[in-house]
């Protein structure tokens, strides 16, 4: 799960945080270019890789720990630039008929999330100009999309409502819809898959139960409530490498780590001051067995196995469970510029306590030349461009059916979907 800044000045000048696809990785997008830390310490903190002559840049993903990134820019936000930062060479550059909402990446294929398509790339083809087009899918302002690590098969989920949370899980190795999930009665605000692909995390926009599906029985394996003083904003939600844990970040000051035990049923302990909610609700706890099996769920619900206090609440924030060292560490990384380290422990659980914290910040030299994404220009272009404040790319009109004139787009219409089933939230 990723996050992007909507005010660029109070973030400090950092636009994008994620972390890669084995939380072994940060990725830090700027206004003077992007950074990539390795998470192989917890004392020290200083980046593996600092871009160059490039800025504004609102995404950046790095594909695992290989040197290959996909990066955008504001300057050209239609724009999907592959680059190898080793050998400093750009692989390929997509154009997209609309702006580049998130990107994902795995061994095999890239999925490119826009507001009304995802477009899927073959990393094997990327420069033999063709990708596949899933169209017709509900307006999805946030570029809410999830692709499994593992291949054999690519499966992807985004959101196939704009009026509720059902997930439609895309089959990327056979171009085809696989099944829709109706995980929610509210819109989604959050979803992932875990390292093995066969478990979905999702929240709605109420932010208060976190689901998590099995991928070959469509069917809840666990259920958390997250809390019940307050709806939240769900930021973030993410596995730990073994899928024993899941964290969860929000607009509140708590992160939640969730254990994935259904053997354990671990007692709700006092996150924040008690109140008389949360007594009523030991008490229906208990006598939740008496009532029927839909109000039964709601207060039998598992709470958080631990949890984390941040210093702030209403900063955005990505989280991960990194390993360092076979010790795990609850990663908790702010468009503020703070990446916070805390040590969970697996046993116990309760509140993790903070080891470390680091500052993380863009590249420090300041805007120079123009992002890459132009390099194609000539010199005499690039200067037309710089006289115009470079907002070519955002106002000039794209004519999509020019950029592949050999090998069309395929389109499936996902309007045509497989029956699913009533749920509530």
């Amino acid at each position: 799960m990723n996050i992007s800044s909507d005010d660029p000045v109070t973030a400090k000048e950092i636009l994008y945080l994620n972390f890669n696809q084995t939380s072994t990785t940060l990725t830090v997008g700027s206004k003077n270019g992007y950074m990539i830390y390795d998470l192989d310490q917890v004392y020290e903190c200083s980046p593996t890789y600092e871009s160059r002559n490039i800025g504004d840049i609102c995404i950046i993903e790095r594909n695992y720990t290989s040197s290959l990134v996909a990066y955008v820019s504001l300057h050209s936000p239609r724009s999907l630039v592959f680059y190898n930062y080793a050998k400093g060479a750009e692989i390929a550059e997509k154009l997209f008929p609309n702006t580049v909402l998130s990107v994902k990446l795995n061994r095999e294929f890239i999925a490119v999330c826009l507001e009304d398509s995802i477009y899927i790339i073959s990393l094997k083809n990327i420069n033999d100009g063709s990708m596949h087009a899933i169209t017709n899918i509900p307006t999805n302002v946030k570029g809410l999309c999830s692709m499994t690590s593992k291949d054999s098969p690519t499966l992807i989920a985004y959101p196939c409502s704009c009026t509720n949370g059902h997930v439609q899980i895309f089959d990327a190795t056979k171009k085809k819809p696989n099944t829709t999930i109706p995980a929610h009665a509210s819109p989604l605000a959050a979803l992932t898959f875990d390292d093995s692909g066969q478990k979905l995390a999702t929240a709605s926009v109420k932010g208060t139960v976190i689901r998590i599906f099995s991928l070959e029985t469509d069917r809840i394996l666990f259920e958390f409530r997250r809390g019940v003083k307050r709806y939240a904003e769900i930021y973030c939600l993410s596995f730990d490498i073994n899928s024993q844990f899941l964290c969860a970040s929000s607009n509140t000051e708590t992160v939640h780590i969730f254990k994935l035990s259904a053997e354990e049923t671990v007692e709700p302990y006092d996150e924040e001051s008690e109140s008389w909610m949360d007594k009523i609700g030991k008490v229906l706890t208990v006598s939740a067995q008496y009532l029927p099996a839909q109000m039964s769920d709601v207060f039998t619900q598992q709470r958080s196995f631990a949890y984390v206090h941040l210093p702030f609440c209403g900063q955005k924030t990505v989280c991960a469970i990194s390993v360092i060292k076979n010790q795990p560490y609850v990663m908790v990384a702010s468009l503020e510029g703070i990446l916070y380290i805390y040590e969970l422990n697996t046993e116990v659980g309760g509140a993790c306590q903070l080891v470390k914290q680091h500052r993380i910040e863009g590249p420090l030299q300041p805007y120079m030349v123009p992002c890459s994404c132009f390099s194609s220009k000539s010199d005499a272009e690039i200067k037309e461009m710089e006289g115009k404040g470079r907002k070519e790319s955002v106002s000039q009109p794209i004519h999509f059916d020019e950029m592949l004139p050999d090998k069309p787009v395929s389109v499936i219409a996902t309007n045509e979907l497989p029956p699913i089933l009533n749920t509530v939230e």
